[in-house]
């Protein structure tokens, strides 16, 4: 079938002058694989030569001959010896005629996505964008970061790091040094660097733990309410997810449950977002359940440095004398969010194993960041900041709950906490914190709703809100925002 100037599709040549940053070539290649691909242009057609082609469209012959070896590189035309080119077989019967009607076409199979994709689905609504709203939760204060200290610390690195061109599998030494040591005189955790393991963030190093220690269908030990990133890890590796309430002691684990899981996820330092803290009694419960079951505990440490009523409390992997505690942490929340380098400490016997893993499933850390942390907190950067963040947290919660007292005192309760970054207060009956936070976030302000936080239907309607990220002025901005949300509704 020839195609005559006269009948090739106008349609084709519109590209050429709506994509103006890219080469006029380009733009004609383009257009005529598209006219293909869409079956105006059937197998055998013969394309118009370049000469007359290239007169009707005012380009160039060269540009016409070059669109046509693109077609003919990538198969969508071949050449005919004093004949011309034309639509090849193979380009049309691998799509459909743009004319064909569906009943005409083969059956194609549904598109699915993954079980996994499905269980995470439900997840897309909890997701906020860093700093985007006043009083958002887990927002550190941005603008107090040191940078000129960091900067110094990323000029080290890059010297260093052409002598160090790749990491071991656990992760750069020097970075396994420093954490070792602050761990140990900080948090009273056991361990040497050859027991921890880097990776990009806490929420990756819980995923691969629980990855490692987890067949779909088995059950796992979570608090309830507990962080949607644990609940979000638990859900993608299809366990089942026993819901354990955690009171103002923390992790409530009652002896007719301890036979349902062999791993329990556990916030001991500070349950989020409730913030209590785990009790010692059950603290040592909770050791001897791992013990007696062969079972393990993820301790997530996310905000330990941050404890206002007192210095930071012993972690449970301190306590632990069997070996079955895995330590979790993270900088991101501690120095900033775009920092993203977490860690494991893990037992002796799970160190081979969960290298290897990560090494297959997930790569290595960049070595730079890695460096650049490990200078920042050999040359005491990192220690200093923290000193200045548990003082300026601990004036800026005194703020907060301030103003709340003067303006939402008869709308909001506090839940007692000793730290953290964010405080939760109880809504009074009649209001719903789901309602309240879609109004807040309407002025500006991201406090969430408590209620999301919980999986049972025991479901307590309160707010989270954030304060470690913002400053008087913004505060008051935010509260002044709430208390309008709540004299309207």
């Amino acid at each position: 079938m020839k195609l005559n100037k006269s009948e090739f599709p106008s349609e084709l040549f519109l590209p050429l002058l709506q994509e103006e940053k890219i080469p006029r070539y380009i733009a004609l290649f383009k257009a005529l694989r598209q006219s293909i691909i869409e079956g105006k242009m059937i197998a055998g057609a013969k394309l118009p030569a370049s000469r007359p082609l290239a007169q009707s469209l005012k380009l160039s012959r060269n540009t016409v001959k070059s669109a046509f070896e693109l077609l003919l590189a990538e198969g969508y035309i071949e050449t005919r010896p004093g004949s011309g080119s034309f639509v090849t077989h193979s380009a049309a019967i691998a799509f459909p005629r743009a004319d064909e009607t569906p009943s005409s076409r083969s059956f194609k199979a549904e598109k699915k996505l993954s079980k996994l994709a499905e269980r995470l689905n439900w997840q897309d609504h909890h997701t906020i964008p860093y700093a985007k709203y006043l009083l958002e939760p887990a927002i550190p204060a941005l603008a107090e970061f040191p940078w000129m200290q960091w900067q110094r610390a990323v000029n080290y690195a890059g010297r260093v790091m052409k002598h160090q061109l790749v990491s071991s599998g656990l992760g750069c030494a020097q970075l396994r040094e420093q954490i070792a040591s602050y761990l140990q005189i900080v948090r009273g955790v056991k361990c040497h660097s050859n027991n921890i393991l880097i990776f990009s963030g806490s929420q990756q190093a819980i995923y691969l733990s629980l990855q490692m220690l987890l067949n779909p269908g088995e059950g796992v030990f979570v608090e309830d309410p507990c962080y949607f990133g644990i609940e979000g890890a638990v859900n993608a590796v299809g366990a089942n997810k026993i819901l354990i309430e955690s009171d103002e002691q923390g992790f409530n684990l009652s002896p007719d449950k301890q036979y349902l899981a062999k791993l329990a996820v556990v916030t001991p330092s500070r349950n989020y977002p409730l913030g209590h803290t785990l009790s010692l009694q059950r603290r040592l419960a909770l050791l001897q359940w791992a013990a007696d079951q062969g079972g393990w505990i993820i301790e997530d440490d996310y905000d330990s440095e941050f404890r206002f009523d007192g210095p930071p409390l012993t972690s449970l992997q301190g306590l632990d004398t069997e070996q079955r505690v895995i330590y979790s942490g993270t900088f991101s929340r501690i120095l900033h969010p775009s920092i993203r380098i977490g860690y494991l400490v893990l037992p002796d016997q799970l160190v081979r194993p969960f290298t290897l893993a990560k090494q297959l499933m997930q790569g290595d850390v960049s070595i730079l960041p890695q460096l650049t942390l490990a200078q920042f907190m050999a040359a005491g950067h990192f220690s200093s900041h923290v000193r200045r963040m548990r003082k300026l947290y601990l004036s800026r919660r005194n703020l907060l709950q301030q103003l709340v007292e003067q303006h939402l005192s008869g709308y909001l309760q506090l839940v007692p906490s000793d730290g953290g970054m964010h405080c939760v207060y109880l809504l009074a009956a009649g209001f719903s914190d789901e309602v309240i936070c879609r109004r807040a976030r309407e002025l500006g302000v991201g406090v969430k709703a408590l209620s999301h936080y919980y999986s049972s239907e025991n479901k307590r309607q309160g707010l989270v809100i954030g304060f470690a990220g913002f400053n008087q002025q913004q505060q008051q901005r935010a509260i002044m925002a709430l208390a309008s949300v709540f004299s309207d509704c």
